[in-house]
C-alpha cells in the first residue's frame, strides 16, 4: 500500500481532497473546498505549501494562525 504525499493544496485537488482547517485561537474547524483554497492562495500570490497557507489564514473571531489538514468529506452543493 502507497501513501499519499500532501504538501501542497494542489496536492489536495489532485486527490479529490477538501481542507479541513482548524483556528488555533477558538478551535473552531471549517471544510474548505481544496480548490477554492488553492485559488484565492493564487489570486494573492501566496505560496501554495500547506503551512504558509496556514500561517495567512484567519478565523473569524480574528485569531491568524490555523492548523491545516486534509480531509476526505464531501460538501454538499450551495
Amino acid at each position: 500500500m502507497s501513501s499519499k504525499r500532501l504538501d501542497t493544496l494542489a496536492d489536495l485537488v489532485r486527490h479529490g481532497l477538501n481542507a479541513q482547517v482548524e483556528s488555533l485561537g477558538c478551535h473552531r474547524i471549517v471544510i474548505v473546498p481544496a480548490a477554492k483554497l488553492r485559488d484565492r492562495c493564487f489570486a494573492k500570490s501566496i505560496p501554495m505549501k500547506l503551512e504558509i497557507v496556514a500561517r495567512h489564514l484567519r478565523c473569524s473571531c480574528g485569531h491568524r494562525g490555523t492548523k491545516l489538514d486534509a480531509t476526505g468529506v464531501q460538501l454538499s452543493p450551495p
